[in-house]
């Protein structure tokens, strides 16, 4: 599924109506609270894409870096999904 920015955009407006619905907490709690659901936002939009790898690429094993590592594998023959 394509990144959909409308999606990402109404989370974002959701975490600060959420915060100014909230009288009774201090600032800090406030921040708090609005970077937790600025991060779960953020979290859910890059994670609802769909890579999909061209076959032969080799994707990147553990350690999340973008280089190869031992044990890496390469794309099966047709294209590969990630979701």
């Amino acid at each position: 599924m394509p990144l959909i920015p409308q999606v990402l955009q109404l989370d974002i407006l959701d975490a600060l109506r959420s915060l100014s619905n909230n009288e009774n907490s201090t600032l800090e709690q406030s921040q708090l609270e609005l970077s937790q659901k600025l991060a779960e936002a953020i979290d859910r939009y890059i994670k609802s894409a769909t890579i999909i790898v061209p076959p032969g690429q080799t994707i990147a094993g553990g350690g999340g870096g973008p280089a190869p590592v031992t044990g890496a594998t390469v794309s099966p023959s047709s294209p590969a999904q990630i979701t």
